[in-house]
């Protein structure tokens, strides 16, 4: 922060945060503010820089009692997406000057905001049970016979319902996207009483099986090591079928709840 002296004649002011009561727009806000402060008789000073901090600031607590977002929420939600400023103009159709004031300091009108979460809360919510994926029926059936070969037995069996190939893409897909933010499959998981299972597995168990996994997307190296880590930390199927079972995500979910993928941090066994 840029130095001054106090012009009363007491040397040099002090960078301090201090408390401000202000109204901004009708109405009345608490703020902490960054200032240039007289230790001698108190009086305050700014600069262009903490001007700027303290428009953000008032800005900002106004859209929270406002229940509208915050400059900082729209920029994390923003980049949680790997959008840009352009493109998130770009598929609102509005101007990017728009984005970039709303991050900086303006507030958006109540439709605006709505719009904004339209275009960035509710897709996150799909991501956060896709881990950033768009489900593939061929990519499953793919990680399905790489981990085959992998434990040496058969997972895709005749008559089998997945209770042990869900186990092995669940941890498989929590594991990718915890180490490189992205599911290996797009698949979502719920919590059924034997365990993590792919949502709506009945339906989805034939349509795997039939799938043709030459027309997935091929594995990378990265989901290649996540594979190989997966079945090394369980060469048996019983194995990976009872640390499921001690996983806090999957004991403390509500029967039928789907587990989502924020919490692959908090996997415990792998």
């Amino acid at each position: 922060m840029k130095t001054l002296n106090c012009p009363k004649g007491h040397g040099a002011m002090k960078p301090m945060t201090v408390k401000k009561e202000m109204n901004f727009k009708g109405v009345d806000l608490e703020i902490e503010a960054d200032a240039l402060v007289c230790p001698e008789c108190g009086l305050e000073a700014g600069t262009l820089q903490t001007a700027g901090a303290l428009q953000l600031a008032l800005a900002d607590s106004y859209r929270a009692k406002k229940d509208l977002l915050t400059g900082y929420e729209i920029k994390e939600l923003r980049k949680s997406r790997n959008l840009t400023q352009r493109q998130l103009a770009d598929t609102m159709n509005i101007g990017i000057a728009s984005i970039k004031r709303w991050e900086t300091g303006t507030v958006q009108s109540a439709s605006m905001d709505h719009a904004l979460r339209m275009h960035l809360q509710s897709r996150i919510q799909a991501d956060n049970y896709s881990g950033n994926r768009e489900i593939s029926l061929p990519r499953i059936k793919l990680v399905a016979k790489y981990m085959e070969d992998l434990i040496g037995k058969r997972l895709l069996k005749k008559g089998d319902k997945f209770l042990y190939l869900a186990k092995y893409l669940w941890y498989a897909d929590f594991l990718s996207f915890k180490t490189i933010g992205r599911s290996l499959t797009g698949a979502s998981y719920a919590a059924l009483t034997f365990g993590p299972q792919l949502n709506n597995y009945k339906d989805l168990i034939d349509p795997i099986k039939t799938s043709n996994e030459d027309d997935s997307e091929p594995l990378s190296d990265d989901e290649l090591r996540i594979l190989e880590k997966v079945a090394h930390k369980f060469p048996q199927e019983r194995m990976v079928y009872e640390a499921a079972h001690r996983e806090k995500i999957w004991a403390e979910a509500k029967i039928g709840d789907l587990i989502p993928y924020s919490c692959a941090h908090e996997l415990n066994e792998i």
